[in-house]
């Protein structure tokens, strides 16, 4: 899928382990900024 193929597009990230989230966030920035219509992160953990 490119960038241009979100637009208006509801999108998950899945990610087994989420640590401090910079790279979750950077990422849903970019698909935002291609107009993805919502950006959700699942994740099975999280660090504390």
């Amino acid at each position: 899928m490119c960038l241009a193929d979100v637009a208006g597009k509801r999108v998950a990230l899945v990610d087994d382990v989420v640590t401090t989230g910079s790279t979750a966030g950077e990422i849903r920035r970019l698909l935002l900024r291609h107009d993805a219509r919502e950006v959700r992160l699942w994740s099975i953990f999280r660090t504390l």
